[in-house]
């Protein structure tokens, strides 16, 4: 009976390593790899979560979740990056001619001069060496954007339109089209090749669209406030930069709402009245950018705590994680409602993933 019980435990391995690809080898096949997120595999009609550096077969059917990300890496270096939501079917796994159907969503592309890709979707195929380029896949459409090399009769700079009926129109490509997806993998593209926006370039649109979104965010504020006659003035910035160096701790399904820079808000300038507190500025300017800020009251502290900010919370990146303020540099040891505002205050709440803030400088809770 034992041998028997034996025999299924590693006939169980055999199947789950051969579906997980675990045995074989696997030097010529693409690697999924650099996975955040939640990211499923379909393979010979089984769907799991994709496990890292994971050989690539036919057939292979890959779903990205809300706010994953992923890179397809082939041996001759060329690299296709999977944003959130995208679902491709890979039709072909070699490095030699690698190809993939991509069914919806957005990817981005760097071809190295060896090597070959081809990408097929429901209103047209692209095929591409050499080249840098990004392509959006949505219903019933598609756009290709190219920064580098020649793709399918469109050089750096330019972009075409996928329409009904194979249709294709092309024209100048506008930075200010792109988004923070294509441009964070286009300064990534840059170490390597030269494309036709340079990082100065997308570092001026960034601040550009940091200012507008800022203006925006204030506009609304101080529209909100006019009435209230509010005479004072402290900054908000609220940050999570130790979840970038505990991502292993980080629970799956918060990983969409984690900045790849670590910024939730970057400074801006809040105005308060008379006796109120951090923790009333702090919810205003949440408030005014669109940000999730979730708190209760405790009656023990007689004040708020605050339990969750952009949709993290305390123990969402281990069981010392959860947010703390400091007010000019320092650590309160009470609450943010406790804390009474001055002019000029600059508070800053950050999250604290190790030591209960001796990571951000707390010096523990």
């Amino acid at each position: 009976m034992l041998a028997v019980i034996a025999v299924m435990l590693v006939l169980g391995v055999v199947f789950v390593g051969y579906i997980r690809g675990w045995f074989g080898d696997s030097g010529e096949a693409a690697l999924l790899t650099d996975i955040r997120g939640i990211i499923n595999m379909t393979r010979d009609g089984i769907t799991y979560p994709v496990e890292q550096d994971t050989p690539l077969r036919e057939g292979d059917v890959i779903t990205m979740g809300p706010g994953a990300y992923a890179l397809v890496s082939t041996a001759d270096g060329t690299g296709v990056s999977l944003g959130e939501r995208a679902k491709i079917t890979v039709t072909n796994p070699s490095c030699r001619s690698f190809s993939l159907e991509v069914q919806e969503g957005e990817l981005f592309c760097t071809v190295s001069e060896k090597g070959v890709i081809r990408l097929s979707f429901s209103l047209g195929s692209i095929q591409a060496q050499d080249s840098v380029f990004a392509l959006g896949v949505r219903s019933g459409s598609a756009s290709l954007d190219v920064f580098a090399g020649n793709v399918e009769g469109l050089g750096p700079g330019e972009t075409a339109d996928y329409l009904s009926g194979h249709e294709r129109q092309s024209g100048p490509l506008e930075i200010t089209s792109l988004d923070s997806f294509v441009l964070t993998r286009l300064r990534d593209a840059n170490r390597t090749y030269e494309t036709c926006f340079s990082d100065d370039d997308i570092t001026a649109l960034e601040e550009r669209r940091k200012e507008e979104k800022e203006s925006a965010g204030a506009g609304a504020m101080n529209e909100d406030l006019a009435m209230l006659g509010l005479e004072h003035e402290c900054t908000v910035s609220i940050v999570c930069r130790t979840i970038l160096d505990n991502w292993d701790r980080l629970a799956v399904e918060k990983q969409e709402f984690v900045p790849e820079d670590g910024i939730i808000l970057a400074t801006v300038r809040v105005p308060f009245a008379e006796g109120e507190s951090a923790f009333d500025a702090t919810k205003r300017a949440c408030d005014a950018y669109g940000i999730q800020m979730e708190y209760s009251w405790t009656p023990l502290y007689d004040a708020f705590y605050v339990e969750g900010i952009n949709h993290v919370y305390e123990f969402d990146c281990g069981a010392e994680s959860g947010w703390m303020f400091k007010v000019n540099g320092w650590f309160p040891n009470y609450g943010a409602s406790s804390y009474i505002l001055s002019d000029g205050d600059a508070i800053m709440w950050e999250y604290t993933c190790v030591g209960l803030g001796t990571d951000i400088g707390g010096g523990g809770m």
